[in-house]
């Protein structure tokens, strides 16, 4: 059990972004990727849908996901919202939507699952919005992105998707506690491997 415990640590600590569950209230390190027409955030977020994972918007506070599945839709049940802990590592690229096949020196972000797509994350500005919702690309072309607006769908040629570059250089201040980046994980890390290093001297010498 404290192996498994181990490894469930580092994986936490490797990993830059996860699906948190949701249930109404927005987690402290959730994603925003845009905003509504009074200023306040708007995140994505993925539901489970006949068996596909569909990217769709969440406001703020409010405890459904809104999102198009060939017509738009509402739910309040299995959904789960993108939390990250390097927001620096995502940019947000502006595309026709003609042009993502191409555009292969760039990591696009997954945003959910459709057996035979990639389902990607983008934004455009509508109706006094900053707002985001789902591109599906086939192997050969992508379709345009498709939003939620007052329980309409609509679609853009225009927008902007979201890439993710796990490599990229983080510039925040690693002694900020209200930036995120602190040397407290790393420590811990660092204090857990010495004590792992000392229980194995310990049972090695009583052999």
């Amino acid at each position: 059990m404290k192996q498994y415990n181990l490894y469930i640590y580092i994986i936490l600590f490797i990993y830059n972004y996860c699906w948190r569950d949701y249930n109404g209230e927005i987690p402290t390190d959730a994603f925003p990727c845009g905003d509504d027409r009074d200023g306040d955030p708007i995140y994505v977020g993925q539901v489970l849908y006949e068996n596909k994972l569909i990217p769709g918007k969440i406001h703020y506070n409010d405890p459904k996901i809104h999102f198009e599945f060939r017509k738009a839709y509402t739910a309040n049940e299995t959904i789960k919202i993108l939390c990250v802990r390097h927001p620096e590592r995502f940019q947000w690229i502006q595309v026709k939507y003609y042009d993502i096949i191409r555009m292969t020196d760039k990591h696009f972000f997954q945003g959910g699952y459709e057996k035979g797509y990639d389902t990607y994350i983008g934004r455009a500005k509508s109706h006094g919005e900053l707002t985001v919702g789902k591109v599906i690309c086939s192997p050969t072309n992508c379709i345009r992105l498709t939003t939620i607006e007052n329980g309409t769908w609509y679609d853009h040629v225009d927008f902007e998707i979201l890439a993710y570059d796990p490599d990229a250089v983080i510039y925040q201040n690693p002694f900020s506690v209200d930036g995120g980046q602190t040397f407290v994980p790393y420590l811990l890390l660092l204090l857990l491997i010495i004590f792992l290093l000392v229980v194995l001297f310990i049972t090695l010498t009583r052999c």
